[in-house]
């Protein structure tokens, strides 16, 4: 019985990621105001086909969900930024007027787009699955409120069932499709990150970094480029074997990595050869005082501490302020300067913060 809750637990607890959360909360977001802005035309529609005129309540309804999508346009900056609260709050008023208007309007029969409505709407949120219970069970119960007073007392019954029915089938569909976005999600998340990742070292691989600096580059994005190339790794290599060659890669990554933001772009170009784009390092003495401590840092990774062998790496270093127009002309220019590090002995970089220039 505990293994069973505890299961529960988990599964009410799992937690979306916060930026799919938000593209996904905000597209629901614009399809509710879309819809529901069709929705309301189509019942003053209906109403004057029907009646002649519009009725109070049905006006009431469709005037009250119209000044929620102005007020949303209005103020779509801050919507923007809390998105997945502003979903909860526009599908609890969206319920609300539909429970409004199903009972004022038709008070001698049971509530029949009420209960359709709560069970479409809420699974419409990502979010974790308890967060998406206690949502549902306020909106019922506002619901059950407005069909108490609203309707009329002979149907109240029938109200309670169908209202109570749809408020579970709604938990079970909005718990499940939560659960079941959460996983698929993470599932490409996770294969998207072994498709892009070096299996070796863990860094970007040749494919994923490539895209990802070129796209930046693409955007204009400024930022330090940087060609990395361990000294002599061949000579590892044959000295002491391949084992031990993957592992002085795996540190060398590890160390390149922990030189930079999280949010920098380290990957493997391929054998002993690393590329980095520290993103918005424009500074010429700040990126030279990088380079310094990265190149002590790898100082410390032992090839053999009997022989006092040690990690060195030449180093070739571009300064993009925006004005490189391609991956390939900072690719290029990079190279160019690694080798004018492997010239000056090994062990040391070069570093360019000139403006693009085809002769630099």
């Amino acid at each position: 019985m505990k293994k069973i809750w505890q299961e529960i637990i988990k599964f009410l607890n799992t937690k979306p990621d916060a930026k799919v959360a938000l593209a996904e909360n905000k597209r629901s977001f614009q399809m509710i105001l879309i819809f529901g802005l069709l929705d309301c035309l189509l019942m003053i529609l209906t109403e004057y086909y029907l009646h002649g005129r519009i009725r109070l309540n049905a006006a009431v309804g469709a005037g009250s969900f119209i000044f929620v999508i102005l007020y949303s346009s209005l103020r779509w900056k801050e919507i923007k930024e809390n998105m997945t609260w502003a979903l909860e709050v526009l599908i609890f008023l969206f319920i609300f007027l539909v429970s409004y208007v199903d009972c004022s309007m038709h008070p001698d029969s049971a509530v029949f787009i009420t209960p359709v409505i709560m069970i479409l709407l809420p699974p419409m949120i990502f979010d974790k699955p308890w967060k998406l219970l206690v949502i549902l069970g306020v909106n019922c119960a506002f619901a059950l409120v407005i069909c108490r007073y609203a309707a009329a007392g002979d149907v109240w019954e029938e109200n309670l069932t169908r209202l109570i029915s749809a408020g579970f089938l709604s938990a079970v569909n909005s718990c499940w499709t939560a659960y079941s976005r959460i996983l698929s999600v993470e599932m490409r998340k996770s294969t998207q990150v072994i498709a892009e990742h070096d299996h070796l070292t863990g860094v970007y691989n040749r494919g994923g970094g490539t895209f990802l600096i070129r796209s930046s580059v693409e955007r204009q994005e400024s930022g330090m480029f940087m060609i990395v190339d361990i000294d002599n790794f061949k000579n590892v290599n044959d000295t002491y074997g391949h084992q031990k060659g993957d592992e002085i890669l795996r540190k060398a990554a590890e160390t390149l990595r922990n030189s930079f933001k999280s949010s920098d772009i380290v990957m493997r170009m391929g054998g002993d050869e690393f590329i980095i784009y520290a993103v918005g390092m424009v500074d010429y003495t700040v990126c030279e005082t990088r380079l310094e401590r990265m190149s002590k840092a790898l100082h410390n990774i032992w090839i053999s501490e009997k022989d006092g062998s040690f990690v060195t790496a030449s180093i070739g270093a571009v300064i993009n302020d925006g004005s490189y127009p391609t991956y390939d002309s900072l690719y290029e220019t990079a190279d160019r300067y690694l080798y004018q590090s492997k010239e000056k002995g090994k062990d040391c970089f070069t570093l360019l913060g000139k403006s693009y220039n085809r002769k630099n």
